[in-house]
């Protein structure tokens, strides 16, 4: 019996990382804090960063395991599947005793973090409190992606650590999993919200959590592979962005390029409906792209917009 021949591709990512790169891609220096073991592969991967120009004077070289994700590209009406193995990995040894804050903090303006990194161990959570604690004492923006992922985290654990976590952020890419009340355990429905639902789950979110503004995408894809793209902002009014659809070639990372982006524009002063033009643009653009991250410039993404004939606001 012959076996089918099964080929693999290995790319080198994860949530904060995208963003880093992207962020970097524009024009902006970036700094990493995480942990790489001091292997071969270790080696590898801080190649890579230190090929897209980041700042990676705080990775530390310790544990043994970088974490890993599977994915399975789905086709046509078959879904892609993905598996997660990120137990035991270099980042939860990170202790807080080995940072200088100071240096860590030097020239930060801004702070982002993800729900991923929430979902990793007790380890990370406990260290990513001392970092906003820090962040919020030296009057640096922070911003937060909660990047629900169920094969990390279960629904109801998520909801309360996220939650938990959201109180530190002045900006919230996300409306799920947070909690407004403690029997808030359900998931928005976002399948079949309407624009005023939409509205009202934003704006009670903002005001309970005191973001400055929080965001919301949503992405479609039909049977013939085209994705579409579309971003509400809130900030005491909704704003929408232009809609985006393309033929995909790869959507892992979009939600990460449509971070990169609107994290670019609030750091540039932008006003709210052109951050959430050029970050779904970002988003749209990055699905035409493999691998895990954007690494455009900026007149790429406004490429794109200036040819965007189709308008939803």
């Amino acid at each position: 019996m012959m076996r089918d021949n099964i080929t693999a591709s290995v790319h080198y990512g994860g949530s904060e990382i995208n963003v880093a790169c992207a962020l970097q891609g524009f024009g902006l220096q970036t700094r990493l804090l995480s942990a790489l073991p001091n292997n071969n592969l270790g080696d590898s991967y801080l190649s890579f960063l230190k090929q897209h120009a980041l700042d990676t004077s705080n990775i530390f070289r310790i544990g043994e395991r970088i974490g890993i994700y599977y994915l399975e590209d789905g086709f046509g009406c078959r879904h892609g599947q993905i598996s997660y193995d990120r137990t035991h990995t270099s980042i939860s040894e990170i202790k807080p005793d080995m940072l200088d804050f100071e240096k860590l903090f030097e020239d930060v303006s801004h702070f982002h973090f993800s729900g991923i990194t929430i979902a990793i161990s007790e380890s990370c959570r406990l260290l990513l409190e001392l970092l906003l604690l820090e962040a919020k004492k030296r009057g640096v923006v922070v911003s937060f992606d909660p990047n629900l992922r169920k094969h990390m985290i279960a629904l109801q654990d998520a909801k309360q650590e996220f939650s938990y976590f959201a109180a530190y952020a002045d900006v919230c890419f996300g409306i799920e999993p947070l909690m407004l009340h403690a029997q808030d355990l359900t998931l928005f429905d976002r399948e079949n919200a309407t624009t005023s639902m939409l509205t009202e789950r934003m704006q009670q979110l903002k005001e309970h959590f005191h973001f400055k503004a929080i965001f919301h995408t949503i992405r479609t894809i039909d049977s013939a592979g085209v994705n579409s793209y579309q971003a509400f902002a809130f900030d005491g009014a909704l704003h929408s962005s232009k809609l985006f659809q393309t033929k995909t070639l790869q959507r892992i990372g979009s939600g990460d390029a449509f971070v990169a982006g609107a994290l670019y524009k609030l750091i540039n002063g932008m006003g709210t409906d052109e951050i959430v033009d050029f970050a779904a643009a970002c988003a749209s653009l990055k699905c035409t792209i493999a691998g895990d991250h954007l690494n455009q410039p900026v007149s790429r993404v406004n490429e794109l917009l200036s040819k965007q004939k189709d308008v939803s606001r």
